[in-house]
């Protein structure tokens, strides 16, 4: 994809920390007595963003592929917030839906735009697309064999992850529910055939909150429409169009895994319909929004338009060196690219110097590893620098778990050595398409010290900071 964007503007606000009565939250957080509860419920009122009740959990998930995009969850309620479960030691997160009264644990993931389950008696198949046994799938049970509300036949579904992972399937429709939303015939795919290797047995599929821009539809006839995706409603997108999701704002808060959670512990919270409440939740208070930025493709003649979460950050700051972000360039029309904000990609990839000024400030610094991607280890025991990031002029702290991974999700094979929590994009040369660089991805590392507020009426990122620890 190759990514036009428009000007930005940023516009910021601060909430100064003064006393507030402490509470222990819907989510079981507590809220201390620094955090201004009322000055916060003024700013998110300045800001436009809705206060819901209507939450629901996230879990993260186990079984670990480092070159995996990987997922988040939520709870049940209406514009209201849920619970994310967390999996594969933190680099995952799920949520449970409901289609046509069954439920089912589906991965959770904004950059991607498509619901799709296991088709009973789906075929697996491995790397060299032999058939093997579904358990070499590792889901954690299949959809239905069918669609409620009939097939589309002229329209196939087709998709590879980062990872290499491929689906295969059909579409069709169905009633789907999520946190007390039901949209009543929601476009869906069953997987006939996947090659799925990194499921680690706790999904059935994968929920997409991404924009339909993002949407993986293709006519069974390609010459159609020139081989291009045919663009249907996303399941957030449906429940717009619907009035069910009103107003058309979104909040994901991802948790840091505990170094002794279970698997399945709750991981975070998707909120439909606005953010959690003030008093039940601790925000620190800064907040800043920035637009979303539409991109163009010419290449591929696609028109400017909004796909994945983009922003453009403003810089970064090292043991309180600020940097200014420089982002690649898209061949095809000179233009930065943005960087994409994604609960799916569980190691945040940034531009090399990016990278670079991180790992040099650790002490003792940290290094290349060659045999290991390319990437950047450092002895699990180093001293972690302080970083932030700068978006529409307010900085956000990552907090030293997330600069430095501990645990089964950084530490790699000798035991003594821990992966960053921020890697180097690929140079733009090693790009599988010339004209489109390898563009920047906000993920988990970055997501689990903010709350992002998807405003999809206003097509603004608003970010929150917060005390999850």
């Amino acid at each position: 994809m190759f990514f036009v964007h428009q000007a930005l503007s940023a516009l910021t606000f601060l909430a100064t920390f003064v006393s507030g009565a402490p509470s222990s939250g819907l989510l079981g957080l507590g809220v201390g007595a620094d955090v201004d509860i009322d000055l916060n419920i003024q700013v998110l009122a300045e800001l436009g963003v809705a206060i819901t009740e209507n939450v629901t959990p996230l879990t993260p998930l186990a079984g670990f592929n480092i070159d995996a995009t990987l997922d988040i969850g939520i709870l049940f309620g209406r514009g209201g917030y849920g619970t994310l479960h967390n999996v594969a030691h933190g680099a995952r997160y799920t949520i449970t839906i409901d289609i046509d009264g069954k439920p089912y644990p589906v991965q959770f993931d904004t950059g991607s735009a498509d619901l799709w389950l296991f088709r009973a008696n789906f075929t697996c198949e491995d790397e060299n697309y032999t058939v093997t046994d579904p358990s070499n799938c590792y889901h954690a049970g299949s959809g239905p064999a069918g669609f409620s509300q009939g097939t589309i036949d002229d329209e196939i579904y087709e998709i590879t992850y980062g990872d290499g992972s491929a689906i295969n399937g059909t579409f069709g429709y169905g009633t789907v529910s999520y946190g007390g939303i039901t949209v009543q015939k929601q476009q869906y795919a069953l997987a006939d055939r996947a090659y799925w290797p990194n499921g680690v047995n706790f999904t059935s599929g994968i929920m997409g909150f991404g924009i339909p821009s993002l949407t993986e539809a293709y006519y069974t006839d390609g010459t159609r429409n020139n081989y291009s995706a045919v663009l249907y409603n996303s399941w957030p997108a449906q429940a717009i169009e619907d009035g069910l999701l009103v107003p058309s704002q979104f909040t994901v808060g991802l948790f840091r895994r505990g170094l002794n959670d279970t698997e399945n512990a709750y991981g975070g919270f998707v909120a439909l319909g606005g953010t959690p409440p003030p008093a039940d939740f601790p925000y620190t208070g800064v907040w800043a929004t920035t637009p979303m930025i539409k991109v163009a493709h010419p290449t591929y003649d696609i028109p400017l338009r909004y796909d994945f979460y983009n922003l453009q950050p403003d810089g970064f700051t090292v043991n309180g060196n600020f940097f200014e972000w420089v982002s690649p360039i898209q061949n095809d029309t000179g233009l930065q690219a943005p960087t994409i904000v994604d609960s799916g990609t569980t190691i945040s990839r940034v531009p090399s110097y990016v990278s670079a000024a991180i790992a040099q400030a650790f002490e003792p610094p940290a290094h290349i590893d060659h045999d290991f991607m390319d990437w950047y280890l450092a002895p699990c025991n180093s001293t972690v620098p302080e970083v932030s990031f700068r978006i529409g002029g307010q900085d956000f702290a990552i907090t030293p778990r997330d600069i430095l991974l501990d645990g089964e999700l950084g530490e790699v094979d000798d035991g003594e050595s821990c992966l960053l929590g921020f890697q180097p994009n690929p140079h733009p040369d090693e790009s599988d398409d010339p004209s489109y660089p390898n563009i920047p991805v906000f993920g988990m590392t970055f997501m689990r010290n903010v709350v992002v507020v998807h405003d999809l009426e206003n097509y603004r990122l608003i970010f929150g900071g917060v005390h999850f620890d």
